[in-house]
């Protein structure tokens, strides 16, 4: 029956005016390319055309998002699908409402003068890891790995250094051996020689060897009481991201580096454009969730994830909603 009057609430708000324009709106690595459609829907004005004043507030992790949106300081938070799901395990209704990416776009790489002891998931033992921060999709991936190998997050020591500049550091001094994280910060340090990708999610073959299959990755999602009381501001924001997604599609390489700050490219336009090249496949084209790859995220996290598996999920409908993009989908060409 909820679900049933989100999608009464999404079929009579298409058209209406946002309940609430002014939006917080909470993002743990708002310069990568792993947010790319939430930049450009941004720079592109789609949230102002339809009628919101979206405030983004970035964060050094989706972890760090999400708590912002527990806390009460968030109404939005554009982060990866697997919170919804964990969330659940601890008695919080959080609903995903657009799909942005359906590979996770992640990499491990190990400092170039420790690769060559590299060989499986089994040599992180004792590894200093870097991770955007504690509880992010980028610890998600190594507890993966490490649970594929019999190993526990215990097994490693886990360092939060962001997903920008900061990550670039860590790396670059010496701080960690190893670095989790998104693009185009992998391909930077892979180019300069810092480290050696041994694991990536950026492609369908590498996310089939890690995860058996796409997932959904980064999404915008807020608390289902928020969705449920709010379906015109959802609307007006997933539509606005539905535009984003759509012009994503056919637009060039330059024109994606005109959109975006200068300062997302890292100093470097033209690695920005090859790591871009290498997402481009992963971008969703109309934001709507498979309820396949929804299940297989669940599994994944079954494998990886103590709270998932200690209180299983009874309701994994309840963690999305395809109601807002359909809406969005008949309105725009």
């Amino acid at each position: 029956m909820a679900l049933a009057a989100i999608a009464v609430s999404a079929a009579t708000s298409a058209f209406a005016a946002p309940e609430k324009p002014a939006i917080t709106l909470a993002v743990g690595g708002r310069s990568t390319l792993y947010y790319l459609p939430l930049t450009l829907a941004e720079r592109l004005g789609y949230f102002r055309d339809q009628g919101l004043e979206v405030e983004i507030v970035d964060f050094p992790g989706g972890a760090k998002a999400l708590q912002a949106l527990v806390g009460g300081s968030a109404d939005v938070v554009a982060g990866a699908f697997e919170h919804t799901i964990v969330m659940q395990t601890m008695g919080q209704k959080v609903q995903a409402f657009v799909l942005l990416n359906t590979n996770p776009g992640i990499s491990l790489g190990i400092a170039t003068a420790q690769a060559a002891r590299y060989s499986w998931p089994k040599d992180l033992k004792g590894m200093k890891v870097g991770i955007s921060a504690p509880g992010s999709s980028t610890q998600m991936l190594v507890n993966h790995l490490l649970a594929s190998v019999g190993l526990t997050p215990d097994d490693v020591s886990y360092v939060g250094v962001g997903t920008g500049a900061s990550a670039v550091a860590a790396m670059r001094s010496g701080r960690i051996d190893a670095l989790s994280n998104v693009e185009p910060v992998m391909s930077l340090l892979e180019r300069d020689g810092t480290l050696k990708v041994v694991v990536e999610t950026t492609t369908d073959a590498g996310t089939r060897a890690v995860f058996g299959g796409r997932l959904p990755a980064a999404t915008l999602y807020a608390r289902a009481a928020f969705v449920r009381q709010n379906p015109a501001t959802v609307q007006a924001l997933t539509t606005a991201m539905i535009r984003a997604l759509k012009w994503l599609q056919t637009a060039t390489p330059d024109q994606v580096a005109a959109a975006v700050p200068p300062e997302y490219l890292l100093g470097d336009r033209a690695l920005y454009l090859a790591a871009l090249q290498k997402l481009r496949s992963t971008y969703s084209i109309d934001g709507r969730f498979a309820k396949s790859l929804v299940k297989s995220s669940y599994e994944v996290l079954l494998k990886n994830n103590a709270a998932v598996g200690r209180a299983p999920v009874l309701w994994l409908e309840q963690t999305y909603t395809n109601d807002f993009v359909e809406q969005a989908l008949k309105q725009l060409p």
